[in-house]
């Protein structure tokens, strides 16, 4: 299974992303200098849908590093003209643990702006990528 199609399954399964399929034909995957924010990884799919993963180590500074890794995205996806910012955390503890902290620090930050959404999974489930 190449690459795209992996990033494909994971957005639309994992994500719930219902882009239509001609979308994921332009794959843009880069990693992300660690200096420089806490996300890793950052996906571009077909000009429209911007994605942040952060491999969620800790707790230590997590709101901040969250608010960071938002004002990151939303900074991107409207200087880019993208329709849509997912923030990924990916953690190795239950999901469930981060969740409830990350959706209290998202609701506060992004408030109506629901052209961003934000997502707790399991390490696991990049396992692929």
């Amino acid at each position: 299974m190449n690459r795209h199609y992996r990033i494909k399954d994971f957005v639309q399964k994992n994500l719930g992303c219902t882009c239509p399929d001609k979308v994921f034909e332009e794959i843009e995957d880069l990693p992300v200098a660690p200096l420089s924010a806490p996300h890793t990884r950052r996906i571009a799919i077909g000009g429209r849908l911007l994605i942040y993963i952060w491999n969620v180590k800790g707790t230590y500074k997590f709101k901040e590093n969250l608010l960071a890794m938002l004002a990151a995205g939303k900074r991107e996806r409207d200087a880019r003209g993208f329709n849509r910012f997912r923030a990924v955390l990916a953690v190795d503890d239950t999901p469930q643990h981060v969740a409830k902290k990350a959706q209290l620090y998202f609701s506060h930050y992004a408030d109506r702006d629901d052209r961003m959404h934000i997502h707790v999974v399991a390490i696991a489930a990049l396992k692929d990528l």
